[in-house]
């Protein structure tokens, strides 16, 4: 599992007194950054030319977003219940036929990591200077 981690957090909790004030503030940049991730992994590949098969859309409308605390942590989860998404776009799983072809959960995470880290440093500041 791909996954990012906020720095910053510390100094929220040494400013904040509750965890769910904590929450509020990274809620949003949690749920925007998810979002990302979901439309980014929905989008297919372009179709191999003489091609007779027929994309149902199934898995690109399958992934779902979710934000929730877990113990003390906030988490963000982009997850598909798709039986055969792994053999498609796991960088763990994939099958070898989908190489090079299919874009894989690592390849989405690292190419919006710079954008979701913006997305978490720009709430954390104007919370610190607040």
């Amino acid at each position: 599992m791909a996954s990012i981690r906020i720095e910053g957090v510390d100094k929220l909790m040494r400013k904040f007194n509750s965890l769910q004030q904590i929450h509020d503030i990274l809620r949003p940049p949690m749920q925007r950054s998810v979002m990302i991730l979901q439309a980014d992994l929905a989008k297919y590949p372009a179709k191999r030319p003489n091609s007779s098969y027929v994309w149902t859309g199934t898995l690109g409308r399958s992934w779902t977003p979710r934000v929730r605390p877990e113990g003390d942590r906030l988490v963000g989860r982009v997850g598909t219940k798709v039986i055969y998404a792994p053999f498609v776009q796991s960088e763990k799983f994939q099958a070898r036929i989908h190489r090079g072809r299919w874009q894989t959960d690592v390849q989405v995470l690292e190419r919006n990591r710079t954008r979701i880290m913006r997305q978490f440093e720009s709430a954390i500041k104007q919370a610190l200077e607040a």
